[in-house]
């Protein structure tokens, strides 16, 4: 089936988050007197929700995994509104592209209050979107790309799916997306995971030449 839609994660494939989502943890810790380290980090990169809320509330006594969310949301809205961060080299015009070419998605595994500021602030023109909180299952499960291909109205056969990491590439291609890698660094060396995708590219501009000839052809 030639794909017709096209499914985007959101940090690291289309904004450059990583280091704000770092910074805002150690904010927030230092509020509750606790030193966020460089092992914490790496103990919650590419989690769920769920993972990082429980890791964070269980360094900072004081916080619960609900009052941990609600806190780091409220701190990356505020960055993102503060342009701490924001799109990646080549994404406004990756998702252009895409626009151009049929209904597009979002797919994220972040709360729905920063996934709906992210959105509004960078002016990005989704047809609708998926968070961590709309599905029980998170990334690796197909769950979250299931239910963008639903509410986009598309059979998941038919969507294009551009992933950085290693859970969101396997939880598309179980959906039976076809899989545009642009790996972030530890997706780049799990082989296994990256074999999965029919695509690969180095960065959003070549993402942008494959999605057009994918979706034009």
């Amino acid at each position: 089936m030639r794909p017709t839609a096209t499914v985007f994660d959101l940090d690291e494939t289309l904004v450059d988050s990583a280091d704000a989502w770092n910074r805002v943890f150690g904010r927030v810790a230092a509020r509750h007197g606790e030193q966020w380290t460089p092992a914490d980090w790496v103990a919650i990169q590419g989690k769920s929700t769920a993972h990082w809320s429980a890791h964070l509330a269980r360094r900072c006594p004081d916080l619960t995994p609900a009052t941990a969310v609600a806190e780091c949301v409220t701190g990356m809205v505020a960055a993102l509104a503060g342009g701490e961060f924001g799109l990646l080299p080549g994404a406004a015009a990756l998702v252009a592209t895409a626009a151009e070419l049929g209904p597009i998605a979002l797919v994220s595994a972040s709360p729905r209050p920063y996934v709906e500021a992210a959105i509004t602030t960078l002016g990005l023109p989704f047809t609708t979107s998926v968070s961590g909180d709309d599905v029980v299952h998170g990334k690796p499960a197909p769950d979250p790309y299931l239910l963008a291909a639903q509410r986009l109205g598309v059979d998941p056969s038919g969507c294009v799916a551009v992933e950085d990491s290693s859970s969101g590439i396997r939880s598309a291609h179980a959906a039976g997306m076809t899989v545009l890698a642009v790996p972030n660094p530890t997706a780049a060396g799990d082989f296994t995971t990256l074999a999965l995708a029919a695509h690969q590219a180095a960065d959003a501009f070549v993402a942008a030449k494959i999605v057009d000839q994918l979706l034009s052809r």
